[in-house]
């Protein structure tokens, strides 16, 4: 009877499972969808007002003789790029890691009162899940990092300050403008991979939780683009 008892409870946490994972698809690949061709694609959110300020930027840099500064900043922005990248490089081994004693790990989260009860290939799976989300987020990092030198050629060949008042400039600039917008739109939908994975850590304790997670996340997510301070006084 309790082994029938536990194999009835099984199936219903794999259900269970299967919904949450479904949730966690609807959540993580609905989301970019409505941004990139979607209902938000048209709505004006943080993205599009400091795109506003980065057109500005570098339309305030061609007026500029001394560039040192905007440099300086653009090598800020790599750094931060490569930072992230390199951070899921160490995420992902550590995760190979962690599937790599499956078994010891599960023995011991298990005795844990609220981490429920799952077979050893469902714990691989969720193993295998986090990591191919950070696979996804580095090469969004890696993609980002590499704008940012694409960017640096850009703007080394920006006209003159003399220079600064004909169309070929002012487009230059708009140019490079765009091209630190890509940048900053594969860093962001590599932060967000990054949220879902952390969300995904409650898979571990329970799928109801996880899905949970995964609500809470989009909603962050959402109300930090469009609905945040940061946002307001951006685009004041």
């Amino acid at each position: 009877m309790d082994e029938l008892q536990s194999t009835d409870r099984r199936r219903n946490m794999s259900l269970l499972d299967i919904l949450a994972f479904a949730w966690f698809c609807l959540c993580y690949f609905g989301y970019a969808w409505a941004v990139q061709y979607g209902p938000l694609k048209s709505r004006r959110g943080l993205v599009a007002a400091v795109n506003d300020r980065r057109v500005q930027w570098m339309e305030t840099a061609l007026r500029r003789d001394i560039r040192i500064m905007d440099a300086q900043l653009l090598t800020s922005l790599s750094s931060g790029n490569a930072f992230f990248a390199s951070t899921s490089v160490l995420v992902l081994g550590g995760l190979t890691a962690m599937l790599g004693a499956a078994d010891n790990v599960k023995d011991r989260l298990e005795q844990l009162p609220f981490i429920s009860d799952a077979p050893i290939v469902m714990w691989e799976f969720k193993i295998l899940f986090l990591m191919v989300l950070m696979i996804i987020a580095f090469f969004a990092f890696a993609w980002a990092f590499r704008l940012t030198h694409y960017v640096g050629t850009m703007f080394g060949a920006l006209p003159l300050q003399t220079e600064a008042n004909t169309a070929e400039a002012r487009a230059h600039a708009r140019k490079t403008a765009q091209l630190v917008g890509l940048s900053g739109r594969h860093l962001n939908a590599g932060l967000r991979t990054i949220y879902f994975a952390i969300a995904g850590l409650a898979w571990f304790v329970s799928p109801i939780l996880f899905a949970l997670a995964c609500a809470l996340v989009t909603f962050i997510v959402y109300r930090r683009e469009y609905r945040s301070e940061a946002f307001t006084v951006l685009d004041r």
